[in-house]
């Protein structure tokens, strides 16, 4: 495996289900399907869905026609309604059920996001979802670190939204860095949400309408390299340009590391950040990431 694809390894959580693309679930789930079970399936990560669409998940599992069990089970990321023992419940529901339900594919829920917007949230966030990998998502919070400390203090990992479907969704790159150099000084774990299709910076529409609106949107190379470069103290001033580089040709990789202009980072810190920091993002589209990854033979 080249350096590249060990550093993508894992990296898209699927949100097909999610704006921009908000597919039905029977497409969401052949498509999820498809993506296993095909040569870039090392890139693929969790299958999000919220509690509330638990049971059409099963149906739609339950009435498709995937003949062959599945070579890998599928993880599955929740988004609850609220952080309440009700929700708690159809999830461990879920979970007992497919455990014993002999379908074809394996289905196995193993981590809950929700946002949090004070420090009361996070630790009942933690009380009702402590089993499982939890993604807390500070917002409406112009400083969030008290927020990020209960998350850490709690073992629980953060995640960041990195863009949106409208105009002015995509936060500046002091936000960014700022919100990163906080979760990297507590050793704390996080992932992207939203805005990260492509793989460089550039101005892309915000959906897939006709007349969509575009904006600047950063690409999840720049993200995760610079939290790469941040565990190797590069200076914020240089991680700001990092966050804006949009030329393809001043990164790449090869089986000692990556290197971003005249900056390397070693193979050793790249699979460091993203075991224990920069873990993956949400997309609700696997196909451009990784079709942009090939473009840019990264795979």
């Amino acid at each position: 495996m080249n350096g590249a694809r060990e550093f993508l390894r894992g990296i898209i959580d699927y949100a097909g289900l999610f704006p921009p693309a908000s597919l039905d679930m029977a497409h969401a789930v052949a498509s999820f399907a498809t993506y296993s079970e095909s040569d870039e399936r090392d890139l693929l990560g969790r299958f999000i869905v919220p509690t509330a669409r638990l049971s059409e998940l099963s149906s739609a599992l339950g009435a498709s026609r995937l003949t062959t069990q599945a070579a890998v089970p599928w993880r599955l990321s929740v988004i609850p309604a609220t952080a309440s023992n009700a929700e708690a419940g159809k999830i461990r529901e879920f979970n007992q059920h497919n455990a014993n339900s002999g379908s074809t594919v394996t289905m196995r829920i193993d981590a809950v996001e929700l946002p949090v917007r004070s420090t009361e949230d996070v630790h009942r966030a933690v009380k009702e979802f402590g089993k499982f990998e939890l993604f807390l998502e500070p917002v409406k919070n112009d400083d969030p670190s008290d927020v990020l400390e209960a998350i850490a203090a709690a073992g629980a990992a953060a995640k960041i939204r990195t863009g949106g479907t409208v105009a002015g969704s995509v936060p500046d790159a002091e936000t960014i860095i700022r919100f990163m150099a906080k979760c990297f000084k507590l050793g704390l774990r996080f992932k992207a949400t939203a805005g990260l299709h492509h793989a460089i910076r550039g101005v892309y529409p915000l959906t897939y309408a006709a007349d969509a609106p575009r904006d600047k949107m950063y690409g999840y190379l720049n993200i995760f390299l610079a939290a790469a470069f941040m565990r190797e103290d590069l200076p914020n001033t240089a991680l700001y340009d990092l966050l804006d580089e949009s030329a393809p040709s001043s990164i790449s990789f090869d089986e000692s590391g990556a290197r971003w202009r005249d900056n390397t980072v070693g193979a050793q810190q790249l699979r460091a950040t993203r075991d224990s920091f920069a873990l993956s993002f949400g997309s609700c589209s696997f196909t451009e990431p990784v079709e942009e990854a090939r473009q840019l033979h990264l795979i």
